[in-house]
């Protein structure tokens, strides 16, 4: 169901595409009719929506409180959509999960392939973004639920579940360091370490643990990248300040081991499963959320 006018249609397109072309190009309409459209709002409103630029267009402060509006209000839409199939016992609809680009590996495959098994008729959306800009994008209402690397300010949303992640070394199963079951950064300074660099967030943490500890680590290699550094772990490079999260796949296939660090100043990193407080959860999203906390449960290490 579309209850939306030709104008909301053109208009949202626009903002997201920002270029009346590509706006165009996806709803498979003439450009000069978008921009008649468009020229007619914005006379109906007696305000610019957007500033034509050489660049494309561009919302104005008019245009961005409309565009927040009118989300909103497919959103909402949708929800209803979604609350009426629920009333009519059809499970069948979509899901728009948000996350962060650490759980694209094991994480969410994991979920995908178990939805994909028990509910067919499910379709669920995975809208990988930066974590910093994840709490924004679902109060926006661009996403039902998400899932959030180490959260902070938590008053909009409601905490399903969380769950801590330990911090590491991660080496080869074969390595000295695999017999342990958890360990010191002490006990591990004698070995080559493959050490993280920014912008990775483990950069900062695994440096103000070495000062801590004061503890200089023998460097075989550093990286910015996770899936550069379990790669150089995996050849025997040396062994590498990672989270249980990162490897997961791995240790689960058995290619390396992960031994957790103990101390009194080591963090974890946590894991929290949430969604937008004013709004009501589907059935449907009911559905992914009972998938996700069982995934979560499993890999507690």
């Amino acid at each position: 169901m579309q209850p939306f006018s030709r104008f909301l249609v053109y208009f949202l397109a626009v903002a997201r595409h920002r270029s009346i072309r590509k706006a165009a190009e996806s709803l498979h309409i003439a450009g000069s009719a978008i921009n008649r459209h468009i020229l007619l709002g914005e006379k109906q409103l007696q305000t610019p929506l957007f500033e034509r630029l050489p660049s494309g267009m561009r919302l104005t402060a008019a245009g961005e409180l409309l565009y927040g509006c009118a989300r909103r209000w497919m959103k909402d839409l949708d929800d209803l959509n979604r609350q009426i199939d629920d009333l009519k016992g059809i499970r069948r609809g979509q899901v728009d999960l948000l996350a962060p680009e650490a759980l694209s590996r094991a994480f969410l495959p994991e979920l995908v392939s178990r939805m994909k098994d028990s509910h067919p008729g499910v379709v669920l959306n995975v809208n990988i973004r930066d974590n910093r800009q994840i709490y924004r994008t679902l109060l926006s209402g661009e996403g039902d639920l998400a899932l959030v690397l180490d959260p902070e300010d938590m008053r909009d949303l409601v905490v399903i579940r969380r769950m801590s992640f330990p911090l590491g070394f991660v080496c080869r199963p074969d390595h000295p360091l695999a017999r342990h079951t958890a360990v010191r950064l002490a006990q591990c300074a004698d070995y080559p370490m493959v050490v993280p660099e920014q912008p990775l967030a483990l950069s900062s943490v695994f440096e103000r643990l070495l000062e801590r500890g004061r503890i200089t680590p023998g460097v075989a290699a550093r990286a910015n990248n996770v899936q550069m550094i379990i790669s150089l772990a995996m050849t025997g490079i040396g062994i590498c300040f990672l989270s249980y999260l990162d490897v997961m796949s791995e240790v689960t296939r058995g290619d390396l081991a992960f031994v957790p660090l103990v101390g009194a100043n080591v963090p974890h990193l946590t894991l929290a499963l949430v969604h937008d407080r004013t709004r009501q959860l589907s059935r449907i999203t009911h559905l992914v959320e009972t998938s996700v906390e069982d995934i979560m449960s499993r890999h507690v290490v």
